[in-house]
């Protein structure tokens, strides 16, 4: 016997015709449909919901690419790896000319110094453009929201007052 052809008391409830569904003895409580939450943006005012979107629609008007983290990680680390490759190099080439007297490998220790330049050039300016490029993008999107914001009216001078005066003044000492 199933649970469904059970009736309160344990006896065997009578069968139904048809596939008649079982109805629910008066005074037993029901599974009614689940509580209605609020959304959570409902406790936002509509004004900041209004900026919001149009702030989400400004910065997908900027056609920025998404950013490719894992891509801009290992590029970061490329140049860090460029950056200790061209100093190694600088070294080795120090060591290669003082460790000889032949001006021909001397000549070749000059050359891989002066190739150890752009290396270590290459690696810091992929170290600095891809470790940067996170920062940029959340200052570059505060940028955005701060100007999207409404500001206070600047105070105005008036036409004979010196432009000085709408300053703050600062303390002597600072």
């Amino acid at each position: 016997m199933s649970m469904n052809s059970v009736n309160a008391d344990g006896h065997p409830a009578p069968a139904r015709p048809g596939g008649e569904p079982p109805t629910v003895p008066q005074g037993v409580p029901t599974a009614g449909p689940p509580p209605a939450f609020a959304p959570r943006h409902a406790a936002i005012p509509a004004a900041t919901q209004d900026r919001t979107r149009q702030f989400t629609a400004d910065v997908g008007a900027l056609k920025l690419r998404a950013p490719k983290t894992m891509l801009d990680t290992q590029l970061m680390w490329l140049g860090v790896g460029l950056m200790v490759l061209g100093i190694g190099m600088g070294i080795g080439a120090y060591f290669m000319s003082h460790g000889t007297t032949l001006i021909l490998t001397q000549n070749d220790a000059i050359t891989l110094g002066l190739a150890a330049i752009p290396v270590s050039l290459l690696g810091f300016a992929l170290f600095i453009r891809y470790s940067l490029s996170t920062y940029l993008r959340f200052w570059l999107a505060r940028l955005i929201a701060a100007q999207q914001m409404p500001q206070a009216a600047p105070a105005v001078a008036g036409p004979g007052a010196d432009a000085t005066a709408v300053l703050p003044a600062t303390p002597a000492g600072h």
